[in-house]
């Protein structure tokens, strides 16, 4: 039932990691070769910390650093809005098309150092206002409460995966290859992230933590106070699903008294006997807005 969304999430942040630690851990490298300081240091040395933007490496990362950074607080600001699910969809979308942009790019892009530095910053704004504001939040609302932490493991794990493998992989390649040919391949792993998001994400918005709030019988709510009692403590604490499958037939009736006051009774039919399954939840009207009193099944 699950498979699906433990690979959206899952391989969103796997493939995110890639290019995302590839980047970031050899930004000096990809610096250097965007303004052509080809210097006879072996790698490893002390980057350069004066002179000119062309030639201070350290001032180039500070530039990325601060397109990069404004990423989350525009993140955090869409977050609700827009959703996790649409921002890291367009985080990939838009990082693939930078990349390729790069890659394909690279020798005309060479002629305008600043203009391609501003480029590949971007490709980081669009990491932090996409996946790496997401990854880490869609498996914690994608998953029930009974398997959430055992499934947020494993996709930190599999981000995890992904880290070591660009970490490992970028800087050979490049090496091998050419810096374009390394962004061309950045590029094709976006577009496997925005892929695997678009079929295999769920957008949570609107829903509650263990079910959605469009099913009476999952989530019942107070209007004046807002609060909302789920049905997640049903048969041991799992989906409205779950417990239709494993108590037998499952029933819900709301009944109310007064503007301030909610309940909800479940019931479960099992072989010919009635039992309570879960619990009736009593809220008591403020004063003088009618009087409570205890309803039982």
């Amino acid at each position: 039932e699950y498979w699906g969304k433990l690979l959206g999430c899952a391989g969103g942040w796997f493939l995110f990691d890639i290019t995302f630690y590839g980047n970031t851990l050899f930004q000096s490298t990809v610096l250097k070769q965007v303004f052509d300081t080809n210097d006879d240091a072996d790698d490893g040395a002390p980057v350069a910390i004066s002179g000119s933007l062309q030639e201070n490496v350290c001032a180039q990362m500070a530039v990325v650093a601060a397109i990069a950074l404004p990423g989350y607080y525009v993140s955090a600001y869409f977050m609700d809005k827009l959703g996790r699910r649409n921002i890291q969809l367009m985080g990939f979308c838009v990082m693939a098309i930078l990349f390729v942009i790069l890659g394909v790019w690279v020798k005309e892009l060479g002629d305008t150092p600043t203009l391609m530095l501003i480029l590949y910053s971007l490709t980081f704004f669009f990491s932090n206002f996409g996946p790496n504001s997401t990854t880490f939040i869609l498996p914690a609302e994608t998953f029930p409460s009974n398997m959430r932490t055992t499934m947020n493991g494993f996709c930190a794990a599999m981000g995890k995966l992904g880290a070591t493998i660009g970490s490992g992989a970028f800087k050979p390649l490049a090496d091998a290859t050419s810096l374009g040919t390394t962004m061309i391949v950045c590029g094709i792993v976006s577009v496997l992230g925005a892929i695997v998001t678009y079929f295999f994400v769920e957008d949570c918005r609107g829903k509650d933590m263990d079910g959605s709030t469009n099913d009476p019988v999952a989530v019942n709510g107070d209007s004046d106070t807002g609060d909302v009692y789920s049905s997640a403590a049903l048969c041991g604490g799992v989906s409205t699903h779950d417990a239709q499958a494993g108590c037998g037939e499952l029933t819900a009736e709301t009944r109310m008294q007064g503007p301030a006051w909610s309940m909800v009774v479940y019931q479960v039919h099992d072989t010919g006997r009635r039992r309570m399954a879960g619990q009736a939840l009593e809220k008591r009207s403020p004063p003088g807005r009618g009087r409570s009193r205890q309803l039982q099944a």
